[in-house]
Protein backbone atom coordinates (compact mmCIF):
# COMPACT_ATOMS: atom_id res chain seq x y z
CA UNK A 1 0.00 0.00 0.00
CA UNK A 2 1.29 3.14 -0.69
CA UNK A 3 1.93 6.38 1.72
CA UNK A 4 -0.31 9.22 1.69
CA UNK A 5 0.80 11.61 -0.26
CA UNK A 6 2.18 14.45 1.70
CA UNK A 7 0.54 17.72 1.44
CA UNK A 8 2.05 21.07 1.33
CA UNK A 9 2.01 23.04 4.75
CA UNK A 10 -0.37 26.34 4.05
CA UNK A 11 -0.24 29.63 6.23
CA UNK A 12 -3.05 31.50 6.62
CA UNK A 13 -4.28 34.32 8.74
CA UNK A 14 -7.38 33.16 11.05
CA UNK A 15 -10.13 36.83 11.52
CA UNK A 16 -10.42 34.73 14.42
CA UNK A 17 -6.71 34.77 16.04
CA UNK A 18 -5.81 37.48 14.30
CA UNK A 19 -2.49 35.54 13.39
CA UNK A 20 -1.28 33.42 10.63
CA UNK A 21 -1.56 29.68 11.45
CA UNK A 22 -0.38 26.76 9.45
CA UNK A 23 -3.39 24.96 8.22
CA UNK A 24 -4.25 22.12 10.37
CA UNK A 25 -7.71 20.57 9.17
CA UNK A 26 -9.82 18.33 10.84
CA UNK A 27 -9.95 15.57 8.42
CA UNK A 28 -6.12 14.86 6.79
CA UNK A 29 -6.18 15.71 3.34
CA UNK A 30 -9.44 16.31 3.35
CA UNK A 31 -10.65 20.36 3.69
CA UNK A 32 -13.92 21.66 4.01
CA UNK A 33 -14.47 25.19 2.95
CA UNK A 34 -17.79 27.03 2.73
CA UNK A 35 -17.53 30.59 0.89
CA UNK A 36 -20.86 32.91 1.09
CA UNK A 37 -22.22 34.06 -2.25
CA UNK A 38 -24.54 36.87 -3.27
CA UNK A 39 -27.91 37.71 -2.85
CA UNK A 40 -29.56 37.27 -6.49
CA UNK A 41 -31.63 40.78 -6.34
CA UNK A 42 -29.90 42.33 -9.46
CA UNK A 43 -26.55 42.12 -11.45
CA UNK A 44 -23.64 41.70 -9.31
CA UNK A 45 -21.31 44.68 -8.90
CA UNK A 46 -17.46 44.04 -9.41
CA UNK A 47 -16.70 43.67 -5.51
CA UNK A 48 -19.21 40.84 -5.48
CA UNK A 49 -16.61 39.61 -8.56
CA UNK A 50 -13.53 40.19 -6.45
CA UNK A 51 -15.21 37.84 -3.76
CA UNK A 52 -15.81 34.96 -5.82
CA UNK A 53 -12.70 35.14 -7.41
CA UNK A 54 -10.63 35.32 -3.53
CA UNK A 55 -12.71 31.98 -3.19
CA UNK A 56 -11.75 30.82 -6.57
CA UNK A 57 -8.32 31.02 -6.09
CA UNK A 58 -8.43 29.61 -2.75
CA UNK A 59 -10.48 26.69 -3.89
CA UNK A 60 -7.71 26.09 -6.96
CA UNK A 61 -4.43 26.04 -4.54
CA UNK A 62 -5.86 24.22 -2.12
CA UNK A 63 -6.84 21.35 -4.96
CA UNK A 64 -3.52 22.11 -6.77
CA UNK A 65 -1.66 21.11 -2.84
CA UNK A 66 -3.20 17.98 -3.22
CA UNK A 67 -6.27 18.47 -0.60
CA UNK A 68 -9.90 16.71 -1.03
CA UNK A 69 -11.94 20.12 -1.58
CA UNK A 70 -15.62 20.01 -0.69
CA UNK A 71 -16.37 23.38 -1.55
CA UNK A 72 -19.67 25.42 -1.02
CA UNK A 73 -20.53 28.50 -2.53
CA UNK A 74 -24.42 29.77 -1.39
CA UNK A 75 -26.85 31.72 -3.18
CA UNK A 76 -29.54 34.00 -0.89
CA UNK A 77 -32.32 33.39 -2.86
CA UNK A 78 -35.43 34.97 -0.46
CA UNK A 79 -34.67 38.44 0.87
CA UNK A 80 -36.19 41.84 1.77
CA UNK A 81 -34.38 43.03 -1.13
CA UNK A 82 -35.40 40.11 -3.82
CA UNK A 83 -38.78 40.49 -2.63
CA UNK A 84 -38.87 44.63 -3.67
CA UNK A 85 -37.45 43.78 -6.89
CA UNK A 86 -40.28 41.38 -7.97
CA UNK A 87 -42.41 44.11 -7.22
CA UNK A 88 -40.62 46.57 -9.26
CA UNK A 89 -40.44 43.61 -11.88
CA UNK A 90 -43.93 42.66 -11.37
CA UNK A 91 -42.25 39.30 -10.94
CA UNK A 92 -42.67 36.63 -7.91
CA UNK A 93 -39.40 36.66 -5.84
CA UNK A 94 -38.66 32.75 -6.75
CA UNK A 95 -38.83 33.93 -10.42
CA UNK A 96 -36.31 37.27 -9.51
CA UNK A 97 -33.64 35.34 -7.78
CA UNK A 98 -34.07 32.18 -10.57
CA UNK A 99 -33.40 34.93 -13.26
CA UNK A 100 -30.70 36.96 -11.04
CA UNK A 101 -28.63 33.78 -10.23
CA UNK A 102 -28.32 32.72 -13.99
CA UNK A 103 -26.79 35.74 -14.36
CA UNK A 104 -24.54 35.44 -11.96
CA UNK A 105 -23.67 31.96 -13.11
CA UNK A 106 -22.70 33.86 -16.58
CA UNK A 107 -20.19 36.50 -15.04
CA UNK A 108 -18.37 33.86 -12.75
CA UNK A 109 -18.20 31.51 -15.81
CA UNK A 110 -16.70 34.19 -18.31
CA UNK A 111 -14.24 35.22 -15.23
CA UNK A 112 -12.95 31.32 -15.22
CA UNK A 113 -14.37 30.21 -12.14
CA UNK A 114 -14.34 26.61 -11.48
CA UNK A 115 -17.36 24.89 -10.42
CA UNK A 116 -18.23 24.62 -6.65
CA UNK A 117 -18.83 21.02 -5.39
CA UNK A 118 -21.90 22.23 -4.10
CA UNK A 119 -23.90 25.65 -4.84
CA UNK A 120 -26.72 25.61 -2.44
CA UNK A 121 -30.03 28.14 -1.91
CA UNK A 122 -32.10 29.33 0.65
CA UNK A 123 -34.96 27.63 -0.47
CA UNK A 124 -33.99 24.30 -1.12
CA UNK A 125 -32.53 24.19 2.88
CA UNK A 126 -36.04 25.43 4.28
CA UNK A 127 -36.33 21.69 5.99
CA UNK A 128 -32.87 22.53 6.92
CA UNK A 129 -33.24 25.93 8.49
CA UNK A 130 -36.09 24.44 10.47
CA UNK A 131 -34.33 21.54 12.24
CA UNK A 132 -31.30 23.68 13.52
CA UNK A 133 -33.61 26.22 14.76
CA UNK A 134 -35.70 23.51 16.83
CA UNK A 135 -32.61 22.24 17.78
CA UNK A 136 -31.43 26.41 19.00
CA UNK A 137 -34.57 26.86 21.27
CA UNK A 138 -34.12 22.70 22.59
CA UNK A 139 -31.15 24.01 23.64
CA UNK A 140 -31.90 26.89 25.57
CA UNK A 141 -30.63 29.45 22.92
CA UNK A 142 -33.74 31.21 21.69
CA UNK A 143 -37.14 32.01 22.61
CA UNK A 144 -40.74 32.44 20.84
CA UNK A 145 -42.17 36.05 20.57
CA UNK A 146 -45.90 36.03 20.52
CA UNK A 147 -46.29 36.80 16.88
CA UNK A 148 -44.62 33.49 16.20
CA UNK A 149 -40.72 35.06 15.46
CA UNK A 150 -38.04 32.61 16.76
CA UNK A 151 -35.04 35.28 18.31
CA UNK A 152 -31.71 34.38 18.97
CA UNK A 153 -30.42 35.21 22.47
CA UNK A 154 -27.39 36.45 22.47
CA UNK A 155 -26.92 36.56 26.32
CA UNK A 156 -26.92 32.63 26.30
CA UNK A 157 -23.87 32.31 23.96
CA UNK A 158 -21.09 33.40 26.40
CA UNK A 159 -18.57 33.65 23.43
CA UNK A 160 -20.14 36.54 21.46
CA UNK A 161 -18.11 38.47 20.36
CA UNK A 162 -15.02 36.64 19.27
CA UNK A 163 -14.48 36.89 16.04
CA UNK A 164 -15.34 40.36 15.26
CA UNK A 165 -13.31 41.11 18.65
CA UNK A 166 -16.21 42.99 19.64
CA UNK A 167 -17.36 43.16 23.83
CA UNK A 168 -21.41 43.08 23.79
CA UNK A 169 -21.85 45.97 26.37
CA UNK A 170 -20.05 48.44 23.79
CA UNK A 171 -22.31 46.94 20.92
CA UNK A 172 -25.39 47.84 23.17
CA UNK A 173 -23.69 51.12 24.03
CA UNK A 174 -23.20 52.15 20.44
CA UNK A 175 -26.56 51.07 18.91
CA UNK A 176 -28.84 53.94 17.16
CA UNK A 177 -31.93 52.55 16.07
CA UNK A 178 -35.00 51.49 17.80
CA UNK A 179 -35.00 48.23 19.38
CA UNK A 180 -38.16 45.89 19.25
CA UNK A 181 -40.26 45.44 21.98
CA UNK A 182 -40.12 41.81 21.31
CA UNK A 183 -36.27 41.30 22.13
CA UNK A 184 -34.94 40.31 25.61
CA UNK A 185 -31.67 42.19 24.56
CA UNK A 186 -31.31 44.64 21.73
CA UNK A 187 -28.97 42.55 19.72
CA UNK A 188 -30.85 39.55 19.76
CA UNK A 189 -31.80 38.99 16.18
CA UNK A 190 -34.17 36.85 14.21
CA UNK A 191 -33.82 33.17 12.98
CA UNK A 192 -37.31 33.10 12.15
CA UNK A 193 -39.44 35.64 10.57
CA UNK A 194 -43.45 35.94 10.69
CA UNK A 195 -44.87 36.10 7.04
CA UNK A 196 -45.81 39.32 5.70
CA UNK A 197 -49.15 39.65 3.28
CA UNK A 198 -47.86 39.18 -0.09
CA UNK A 199 -44.44 37.89 0.38
CA UNK A 200 -43.67 33.75 0.45
CA UNK A 201 -43.78 31.51 3.32
CA UNK A 202 -42.93 28.10 4.57
CA UNK A 203 -44.86 25.76 6.89
CA UNK A 204 -43.29 25.84 10.18
CA UNK A 205 -43.80 24.89 14.20
CA UNK A 206 -43.79 28.53 14.31
CA UNK A 207 -46.41 29.74 12.19
CA UNK A 208 -45.99 30.65 8.37
CA UNK A 209 -43.06 32.64 7.80
CA UNK A 210 -39.20 32.51 6.33
CA UNK A 211 -35.42 32.49 7.88
CA UNK A 212 -33.83 35.01 8.70
CA UNK A 213 -30.61 36.20 6.58
CA UNK A 214 -27.57 34.62 9.54
CA UNK A 215 -29.60 31.41 9.71
CA UNK A 216 -28.89 30.49 6.05
CA UNK A 217 -25.48 29.99 5.92
CA UNK A 218 -25.17 28.06 9.67
CA UNK A 219 -27.76 25.57 8.16
CA UNK A 220 -26.19 25.14 4.78
CA UNK A 221 -22.44 24.49 6.15
CA UNK A 222 -23.93 22.07 8.40
CA UNK A 223 -26.02 20.40 5.74
CA UNK A 224 -23.15 19.72 3.15
CA UNK A 225 -19.90 20.11 5.56
CA UNK A 226 -21.40 19.36 9.11
CA UNK A 227 -21.52 20.35 12.59
CA UNK A 228 -16.97 21.85 12.48
CA UNK A 229 -16.10 22.86 9.56
CA UNK A 230 -12.09 23.83 7.92
CA UNK A 231 -12.70 27.13 6.18
CA UNK A 232 -15.18 29.71 5.91
CA UNK A 233 -14.54 32.88 3.79
CA UNK A 234 -16.41 36.49 2.95
CA UNK A 235 -16.24 39.95 2.60
CA UNK A 236 -14.57 41.87 5.32
CA UNK A 237 -17.97 43.58 5.87
CA UNK A 238 -20.21 40.37 6.58
CA UNK A 239 -17.45 39.90 9.78
CA UNK A 240 -20.11 41.32 12.06
CA UNK A 241 -22.84 40.73 12.61
CA UNK A 242 -23.39 37.47 9.86
CA UNK A 243 -20.45 35.94 10.81
CA UNK A 244 -19.94 36.02 14.44
CA UNK A 245 -24.32 35.34 14.60
CA UNK A 246 -23.19 32.04 12.11
CA UNK A 247 -20.50 31.14 15.22
CA UNK A 248 -23.62 31.45 17.90
CA UNK A 249 -25.87 29.58 16.23
CA UNK A 250 -24.19 26.56 15.02
CA UNK A 251 -22.04 26.00 18.19
CA UNK A 252 -25.92 26.96 20.23
CA UNK A 253 -26.87 24.10 18.00
CA UNK A 254 -24.62 21.11 17.66
CA UNK A 255 -23.10 22.43 21.44
CA UNK A 256 -19.50 21.86 19.97
CA UNK A 257 -17.25 24.13 18.95
CA UNK A 258 -15.71 25.95 17.26
CA UNK A 259 -17.93 25.76 14.39
CA UNK A 260 -15.09 27.41 12.03
CA UNK A 261 -11.47 26.64 12.65
CA UNK A 262 -10.05 29.29 10.26
CA UNK A 263 -11.98 32.69 8.95
CA UNK A 264 -10.75 34.29 5.81
CA UNK A 265 -12.05 37.45 4.98
CA UNK A 266 -11.35 39.41 1.52
CA UNK A 267 -11.04 43.63 1.65
CA UNK A 268 -13.64 45.84 -0.09
CA UNK A 269 -13.09 47.23 -3.44
CA UNK A 270 -13.16 50.83 -3.36
CA UNK A 271 -14.71 53.52 -6.01
CA UNK A 272 -12.16 57.28 -5.93
CA UNK A 273 -11.30 55.33 -2.61
CA UNK A 274 -15.12 55.19 -1.17
CA UNK A 275 -16.70 51.31 -0.65
CA UNK A 276 -18.87 50.11 -3.76
CA UNK A 277 -22.18 49.13 -2.99
CA UNK A 278 -25.28 48.86 -4.80
CA UNK A 279 -26.80 51.25 -1.07
CA UNK A 280 -24.45 53.56 -1.92
CA UNK A 281 -25.20 53.77 -5.63
CA UNK A 282 -21.65 53.53 -6.98
CA UNK A 283 -21.36 50.32 -8.35
CA UNK A 284 -19.67 48.98 -11.65
CA UNK A 285 -21.29 45.84 -12.57
CA UNK A 286 -19.25 42.93 -13.17
CA UNK A 287 -21.31 42.57 -16.36
CA UNK A 288 -19.99 45.97 -17.13
CA UNK A 289 -16.68 45.68 -16.25
CA UNK A 290 -16.15 41.62 -18.30
CA UNK A 291 -18.08 43.18 -21.56
CA UNK A 292 -15.31 46.02 -21.76
CA UNK A 293 -12.67 44.20 -20.46
CA UNK A 294 -12.31 40.11 -20.28
CA UNK A 295 -12.50 37.38 -17.91
CA UNK A 296 -8.66 37.07 -17.76
CA UNK A 297 -7.94 40.90 -16.98
CA UNK A 298 -10.55 41.05 -14.22
CA UNK A 299 -8.59 37.74 -13.00
CA UNK A 300 -5.50 39.79 -13.28
CA UNK A 301 -6.45 43.23 -11.60
CA UNK A 302 -8.47 41.64 -8.89
CA UNK A 303 -6.48 39.07 -7.82
CA UNK A 304 -2.99 40.70 -8.38
CA UNK A 305 -3.57 42.16 -5.14
CA UNK A 306 -3.54 40.05 -1.93
CA UNK A 307 -6.32 39.29 -1.24
CA UNK A 308 -6.81 41.17 2.44
CA UNK A 309 -5.76 44.44 0.61
CA UNK A 310 -8.35 47.08 -0.54
CA UNK A 311 -8.18 47.64 -4.32
CA UNK A 312 -9.59 51.47 -5.58
CA UNK A 313 -11.05 50.91 -9.26
CA UNK A 314 -9.30 53.56 -11.45
CA UNK A 315 -6.98 54.35 -14.08
CA UNK A 316 -4.18 53.27 -12.40
CA UNK A 317 -5.24 50.14 -11.40
CA UNK A 318 -6.28 49.22 -14.50
CA UNK A 319 -2.86 50.33 -15.98
CA UNK A 320 -1.11 48.28 -13.68
CA UNK A 321 -3.11 45.46 -14.88
CA UNK A 322 -2.20 45.98 -17.88
CA UNK A 323 1.35 46.42 -17.47
CA UNK A 324 1.93 43.25 -15.44
CA UNK A 325 -0.43 41.62 -18.11
CA UNK A 326 1.32 42.54 -21.17
CA UNK A 327 4.94 41.44 -19.61
CA UNK A 328 3.45 38.05 -18.97
CA UNK A 329 2.43 37.78 -22.64
CA UNK A 330 5.10 39.46 -24.52
CA UNK A 331 7.53 36.79 -22.50
CA UNK A 332 5.09 33.99 -23.62
CA UNK A 333 4.73 35.44 -27.22
CA UNK A 334 8.40 34.96 -27.27
CA UNK A 335 9.09 31.85 -25.86
CA UNK A 336 6.47 30.40 -28.78
CA UNK A 337 8.43 32.14 -31.83
CA UNK A 338 11.23 30.55 -30.07
CA UNK A 339 9.91 27.19 -30.12
CA UNK A 340 9.23 27.62 -33.78
CA UNK A 341 12.58 28.99 -34.73
CA UNK A 342 15.09 26.18 -36.17
CA UNK A 343 18.53 25.78 -34.73
CA UNK A 344 21.43 26.31 -36.37
CA UNK A 345 24.29 25.16 -33.71
CA UNK A 346 25.67 24.64 -30.29
CA UNK A 347 27.46 27.62 -28.66
CA UNK A 348 28.98 26.81 -25.30
CA UNK A 349 28.38 30.32 -23.66
CA UNK A 350 24.77 30.06 -25.00
CA UNK A 351 24.36 26.61 -23.76
CA UNK A 352 25.49 27.34 -20.30
CA UNK A 353 23.35 30.42 -20.60
CA UNK A 354 19.81 28.65 -20.88
CA UNK A 355 21.41 26.10 -17.94
CA UNK A 356 21.26 28.47 -15.33
CA UNK A 357 18.12 30.15 -16.99
CA UNK A 358 16.68 26.68 -16.18
CA UNK A 359 17.91 27.19 -12.64
CA UNK A 360 16.31 31.05 -12.14
CA UNK A 361 12.94 28.79 -13.62
CA UNK A 362 13.20 26.04 -10.75
CA UNK A 363 13.85 29.07 -8.27
CA UNK A 364 11.27 30.94 -9.26
CA UNK A 365 8.93 27.71 -9.43
CA UNK A 366 9.68 27.10 -5.47
CA UNK A 367 9.44 30.85 -4.99
CA UNK A 368 5.77 31.23 -6.07
CA UNK A 369 4.74 28.54 -4.65
CA UNK A 370 6.08 29.97 -1.32
CA UNK A 371 4.42 32.89 -1.42
CA UNK A 372 1.17 30.90 -2.83
CA UNK A 373 1.19 29.17 0.28
CA UNK A 374 2.03 32.00 2.40
CA UNK A 375 -1.71 33.08 3.20
CA UNK A 376 -1.86 33.08 -0.80
CA UNK A 377 0.87 36.15 -1.66
CA UNK A 378 -0.33 36.67 -4.95
CA UNK A 379 1.75 39.79 -5.52
CA UNK A 380 4.14 38.14 -4.03
CA UNK A 381 3.92 35.02 -6.63
CA UNK A 382 3.48 37.73 -9.58
CA UNK A 383 7.52 39.02 -7.92
CA UNK A 384 8.76 35.58 -8.42
CA UNK A 385 7.64 35.26 -12.14
CA UNK A 386 8.64 38.97 -13.07
CA UNK A 387 11.65 38.04 -12.04
CA UNK A 388 12.68 34.97 -14.22
CA UNK A 389 11.32 36.96 -16.85
CA UNK A 390 13.43 39.37 -16.40
CA UNK A 391 16.09 36.65 -16.24
CA UNK A 392 14.80 35.02 -19.98
CA UNK A 393 15.05 38.62 -22.17
CA UNK A 394 18.58 38.91 -20.60
CA UNK A 395 19.37 35.08 -21.70
CA UNK A 396 17.48 36.09 -25.14
CA UNK A 397 19.92 38.75 -25.94
CA UNK A 398 23.16 37.01 -25.48
CA UNK A 399 24.70 35.90 -28.55
CA UNK A 400 23.60 32.69 -30.68
CA UNK A 401 21.09 32.40 -27.58
CA UNK A 402 18.02 32.04 -29.92
CA UNK A 403 20.16 29.34 -32.50
CA UNK A 404 21.76 26.95 -29.80
CA UNK A 405 19.69 23.70 -29.09
CA UNK A 406 18.98 24.58 -25.18
CA UNK A 407 16.50 27.70 -25.94
CA UNK A 408 14.01 24.85 -26.75
CA UNK A 409 14.02 24.06 -23.19
CA UNK A 410 14.63 27.28 -21.93
CA UNK A 411 11.45 28.29 -23.99
CA UNK A 412 9.31 25.38 -22.63
CA UNK A 413 10.15 25.77 -18.86
CA UNK A 414 9.05 29.67 -19.01
CA UNK A 415 5.36 28.47 -20.43
CA UNK A 416 5.41 25.74 -18.00
CA UNK A 417 5.90 28.51 -15.38
CA UNK A 418 3.11 30.15 -16.76
CA UNK A 419 0.47 27.78 -17.75
CA UNK A 420 0.87 25.77 -14.62
CA UNK A 421 2.95 27.22 -11.71
CA UNK A 422 0.77 30.88 -12.40
CA UNK A 423 -2.30 29.59 -14.15
CA UNK A 424 -3.04 26.80 -12.17
CA UNK A 425 -3.63 29.15 -9.14
CA UNK A 426 -4.38 32.49 -10.33
CA UNK A 427 -6.09 31.43 -13.64
CA UNK A 428 -3.95 33.72 -15.89
CA UNK A 429 -1.44 33.22 -18.62
CA UNK A 430 -2.66 30.37 -20.15
CA UNK A 431 -4.11 31.67 -23.48
CA UNK A 432 -2.47 32.37 -26.85
CA UNK A 433 -0.31 35.39 -26.49
CA UNK A 434 -0.42 36.73 -29.53
CA UNK A 435 -4.65 36.64 -29.12
CA UNK A 436 -4.07 37.99 -25.48
CA UNK A 437 -1.58 40.86 -26.75
CA UNK A 438 -3.77 42.22 -29.59
CA UNK A 439 -6.69 42.20 -26.30
CA UNK A 440 -4.15 44.13 -24.16
CA UNK A 441 -4.21 46.60 -26.96
CA UNK A 442 -7.99 46.99 -27.57
CA UNK A 443 -7.93 47.17 -23.27
CA UNK A 444 -5.63 50.04 -23.70
CA UNK A 445 -7.35 52.22 -26.50
CA UNK A 446 -10.24 51.75 -24.59
CA UNK A 447 -9.56 52.35 -20.96
CA UNK A 448 -7.49 55.50 -21.49
CA UNK A 449 -8.85 59.48 -21.62
CA UNK A 450 -7.68 61.36 -24.77
CA UNK A 451 -4.44 62.84 -24.61
CA UNK A 452 -4.31 66.24 -23.11
CA UNK A 453 -5.16 69.26 -25.91
CA UNK A 454 -2.74 69.62 -28.02
CA UNK A 455 -1.86 66.01 -28.75
CA UNK A 456 -2.22 63.99 -31.73
CA UNK A 457 -5.72 61.29 -30.79
CA UNK A 458 -4.43 57.71 -30.31
CA UNK A 459 -4.71 55.76 -33.41
CA UNK A 460 -7.06 52.49 -34.02
CA UNK A 461 -5.71 49.59 -34.73
CA UNK A 462 -6.62 49.49 -38.51
CA UNK A 463 -4.67 52.62 -38.79
CA UNK A 464 -1.78 51.18 -37.12
CA UNK A 465 -1.58 48.14 -39.08
CA UNK A 466 -2.12 50.12 -42.29
CA UNK A 467 1.30 52.56 -40.64
CA UNK A 468 3.24 49.63 -40.22
CA UNK A 469 2.77 48.17 -43.84
CA UNK A 470 3.44 51.54 -44.48
CA UNK A 471 7.01 51.57 -42.97
CA UNK A 472 7.32 48.56 -44.21
CA UNK A 473 7.37 49.71 -47.72
CA UNK A 474 9.59 52.31 -46.92
CA UNK A 475 12.21 50.74 -45.61
CA UNK A 476 12.49 47.69 -48.92
CA UNK A 477 12.62 50.94 -50.95
CA UNK A 478 15.70 52.02 -48.46
CA UNK A 479 13.97 55.42 -47.36
CA UNK A 480 14.63 55.02 -43.66
CA UNK A 481 14.11 58.39 -43.59
CA UNK A 482 10.31 58.04 -44.10
CA UNK A 483 10.17 54.48 -42.28
CA UNK A 484 11.84 56.64 -38.92
CA UNK A 485 9.40 59.05 -39.64
CA UNK A 486 5.98 56.62 -39.47
CA UNK A 487 7.67 55.03 -36.11
CA UNK A 488 8.07 58.72 -34.26
CA UNK A 489 5.04 59.52 -35.67
CA UNK A 490 3.03 56.59 -33.89
CA UNK A 491 4.95 57.09 -30.48
CA UNK A 492 3.85 60.46 -30.26
CA UNK A 493 0.55 59.30 -30.53
CA UNK A 494 1.03 56.68 -27.75
CA UNK A 495 2.00 53.31 -29.79
CA UNK A 496 5.59 51.30 -29.95
CA UNK A 497 5.92 49.81 -32.86
CA UNK A 498 9.00 46.51 -32.10
CA UNK A 499 10.60 45.25 -34.98
CA UNK A 500 11.37 41.19 -34.54
CA UNK A 501 12.84 38.52 -37.10
CA UNK A 502 9.67 37.48 -37.74
CA UNK A 503 8.16 40.91 -37.91
CA UNK A 504 6.88 43.86 -36.28
CA UNK A 505 4.64 44.26 -33.30
CA UNK A 506 3.05 47.26 -31.61
CA UNK A 507 1.20 48.18 -28.24
CA UNK A 508 -0.01 51.33 -27.22
CA UNK A 509 2.24 52.66 -24.23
Amino acid sequence: MSAPQKIRPIRLTNTLTGKKEELQTYTPGRITFYSCGPTVYGLIHIGNLRGGLVSDLFYRYFRRVGYDVCFVRNYTDVDDKIIKKGHEENLSSEAVAKKYTQEVEKDFAVAGMLEPTHKTTVTTHIGEIIDLIQKIIARGHAYVAEDGEVIFSIGSFKNYGLLSHKKIEDLIAGMRVDVSDKKQNPLDFTLWKPAKPGEPFWESPWGNGRPGWHIECSAMASKWLGDRIDVHHGGEDLVFPHHENEIAQSEAASGTGPFVKYWLHHAFLTLSKEKMSKSLGNVFTAREFLTRFSGEFARYLLLSVHYRSQIDFGPESIENALTGLHRIYEAKAKAVQLLKQSRARADLRAEAAWGAFAAVCEKGRTEMDDHFANDFNTPGALAALFTVIREFNRTLAEPLAQATPSATLGAQELIRLMEEDLGGTLGVGRSDPEKALADLNRIRLISRPEDPAGAAARPTEEEILRAIEDRAAARRAKDFVKADQIRKDMEARGVLIKDHPSGATWEYR
